[in-house]
């Protein structure tokens, strides 16, 4: 059995339930048994529709420590060993009194917690009880954990290796590891021949509505505002009114809500314009040339460190940017259109990144803890 404990909402955006999803995925394909565990009710409906268990324990995501006892009682009723049946798993908050930390019985099991609101108390009470196993981007403090997994670009540079906090700790680090959905897993051969599409992704929640934002700078262009543009819009996106009132007014501009073909949108576009994040990751899967931006502090080091490689082109940070992001993105999406030599070059350096097998890499290791 394997806990994952993630969360999703309009502030945090679907990254860190998106990427369990794909350890969840290959966990399961090796007939394992998985239950999600989640603060509040956002997550639901996809984990619904997955037909994955759940349980959702009514807390506070950002406070972690004091979700413990609601945690000690999900997991004191998962039942002993392997092949637990999934009717047997709580889908509802229990409404027997909240176990403590003493009551929760040693099992067979596993956590993996994906969440930057994670601290050295609550990781540790976790380690006593359960194999624990933490999804890292930030190296915030030395994790007192049993696996720490850390997919990025920048994730051997780190320094975990150097810190005695984790003699004894198993690292997954780099992009060999990257958890990335089956459908990404052929990659460029998915690209078809005809891609002529432009893609805008920028997360599960656009605050900003940079989404909206760009597409009208690029309307400015003469040789932009005749292309074809896919915008993907998370569930969690307050600005998709106004995304679906900009497209009513263009033919060419396409909005694509709750995708569950991204790879395919991918294949058909020539060129991206991406947030840092995962789908950075699933861009070099396909061999995509991208022009990449942030507008969250943990998404500028990844932005950075694609473009320091030579990766992706640099957009900007929207934090600290503003408009002159977007206008720096769009000018350089004509540049890169205008210059294929400069495309082959990012979709040669995107392919040696990613082989998308980084899910069931993570699988097989924590299955081997």
């Amino acid at each position: 059995m394997v806990v994952i404990r993630a969360d999703a909402n309009s502030k945090i955006g679907m990254g860190h339930v998106m990427r369990c999803l794909s350890v969840a995925d290959a966990l399961l394909k090796r007939g394992e048994e998985v239950l999600f565990v989640t603060a509040d009710d956002t997550p639901v409906p996809l984990l619904t529709k997955k037909g994955i268990p759940y349980r959702v324990l009514h807390t506070d995501y950002a406070d972690m420590e004091a979700e413990l006892p609601k945690l000690w009682n999900a997991l004191s009723e998962l039942p002993q060993g392997p092949g637990v049946p999934e009717a047997a798993l709580p889908q509802m908050p229990s409404q027997r009194a909240e176990s403590s930390e003493e009551a929760l019985p040693q099992r067979n099991a596993a956590i993996l917690v994906d969440s930057y609101y994670v601290t050295e108390k609550y990781l540790a009470a976790l380690k006593k009880r359960i194999t624990t196993i933490y999804m890292d981007d930030i190296y915030a403090f030395s994790y007192p954990v049993d696996m720490l997994i850390n997919y990025n670009i920048y994730g051997e540079e780190m320094g975990y290796e150097k810190d005695a906090a984790f003699a004894d700790t198993k690292l997954l680090l780099g992009t060999e590891y990257v958890p990335l959905r089956e459908e990404f897993s052929a990659g460029e051969q998915q690209r078809t021949a005809a891609n002529c599409g432009i893609l805008i992704t920028t997360g599960g929640s656009d605050s900003f509505n940079l989404a909206g934002q760009l597409l009208m700078e690029a309307m400015k262009y003469d040789a932009l505002k005749e292309k074809e543009y896919h915008v993907v819009s998370g569930s969690l996106n307050p600005h998709i009114g106004e995304l679906q009132a900009l497209a009513q007014k263009h033919e060419n501009i396409h909005i694509h809500c709750n995708v569950t073909n991204m790879a395919e949108l991918m294949a058909e576009s020539k060129v991206a314009l991406s947030a840092g994040g995962s789908t950075l990751y699933e861009l070099c899967a396909m061999g995509m040339p991208v022009i990449a931006f942030s507008f969250a502090e943990n998404q500028e080091r990844l932005v950075q460190t694609f473009v320091k490689r030579g990766i992706a082109q640099y957009g900007g940070n929207y934090c600290t940017d503003g408009n002159k992001m977007i206008q720096n993105t769009i000018a350089g999406l004509e540049t890169l259109l205008e210059d294929e030599n400069l495309r082959a070059e990012y979709r040669k350096k995107a392919r040696t990144l990613v082989d998308g097998k980084g899910a069931d890499r993570i699988a097989e290791a924590i299955l081997s803890c």
